[in-house]
């Protein structure tokens, strides 16, 4: 067992978590979990199978194992733990985090001086930009969104109340995770998404592959400009945090506009918690915020203030068993 250093030691651990966050890159990037699904291999096996430098890999695993990410045996082989078999889910998440966010995180004292967002410091222009400009770093960006849009969808479509609603409009709706978990929830209901035109060949695999693309349009835009209209439903998931309040404010005049009478707003987001405690994976994706886009997450009261700027009323505050703290935020247009 290792030595309790005390709070100095505990502090360098956390000083390298800039190496754990390169070693899970590592095994990511090569499918290292993957290959240990099969069950326990040396490190040279794992190596072989992955077609890399046999003496450089075996250490990257021991760190992994000193992180409870693999296990070590008496004979030298490795297995995954419970937090490895995560790493096959999480892969997407950790290629992103490794690579694309990791230099950004360097301009995070800037971004304390000066402001603006660590991501621009550091690349030159805006997250947005800089993945329309880069379509390798797109797709991974759009694979890390996608395991933890599924568990997210699931928890929203378990908590909210779909009576009433014939057609969905999911704005900014990606790959279209949630919009497919709401319409299986809501087998009589169509839908359509609204995203960037690179994005929408992936959202119709996905809706194909989950059986509701029959029922949904895809169309290319911009919530800034335009949004389309005629929908019961209104979804905004995961967008506003990723935009300064004005900027959010208008996305929201954007919809308000497409909608009738009757519509609803459903803004499925993150609640900034009283107390950092309360909820860690909400302070961990505000600072991805501050991070990425020089944005944030918000309070309920923040919400509130924001929506009823931009001509809404809202209704009723609908938490989820999320452990991201997701809640549903409904709102009317007054």
């Amino acid at each position: 067992m290792e030595r309790d250093g005390g709070a100095p030691w505990q502090l360098l651990r956390l000083l390298d978590g800039f190496v754990t966050t390169q070693l899970l890159y590592v095994a990511a990037e090569l499918n290292v979990a993957d290959v240990l699904a099969d069950g326990p291999r040396t490190g040279a096996e794992v190596a072989a199978a992955v077609g890399v430098d046999a003496t450089a890999l075996q250490r990257i695993l021991r760190g992994l194992v000193i992180e409870d990410v693999l296990a070590e045996d008496a004979d030298g082989r490795f297995t995954l733990t419970r937090v490895g078999e995560a790493l096959i889910p999480l892969r997407g998440a950790a290629r992103v985090r490794g690579g694309l966010y990791y230099a950004s995180a360097a301009g995070l004292l800037e971004t304390v001086r000066h402001g603006g967002s660590a991501f621009e410091h550091m690349y030159g222009e805006p997250f947005f930009a800089y993945l329309a400009a880069h379509p390798d770093h797109d797709a991974a960006f759009q694979a890390s969104m996608a395991g933890r849009s599924e568990q997210e969808a699931g928890d929203v479509v378990a908590a909210y109340d779909l009576s009433g609603v014939d057609q969905i409009v999911d704005v900014g709706g990606g790959r279209g995770v949630l919009l497919a978990g709401l319409l299986r929830a809501a087998p009589e209901a169509t839908g359509v998404l609204l995203d960037r035109e690179p994005v929408l060949p992936t959202a119709r695999e996905h809706l194909e592959a989950a059986g509701v693309a029959d029922r949904v349009k895809c169309v290319a835009g911009d919530f800034f400009a335009e949004v389309p209209e005629g929908g019961d439903l209104y979804v905004l998931s995961r967008v506003l945090h990723d935009w300064h309040d004005g900027d959010a404010g208008r996305i929201l005049a954007t919809c308000r506009r497409a909608m009738r009478p009757g519509s609803r707003l459903a803004v499925v987001e993150a609640v900034v918690p009283a107390r950092a405690k309360d909820a860690p994976a909400v302070v961990r994706m505000d600072l991805h915020m501050l991070l990425l886009f020089g944005a944030r997450e918000r309070t309920e009261r923040e919400f509130r203030d924001l929506l009823a700027a931009s001509g809404f009323s809202v209704q009723r505050v609908v938490p989820t068993a999320s452990p991201a703290g997701l809640a549903v935020i409904e709102a009317v247009p007054v």
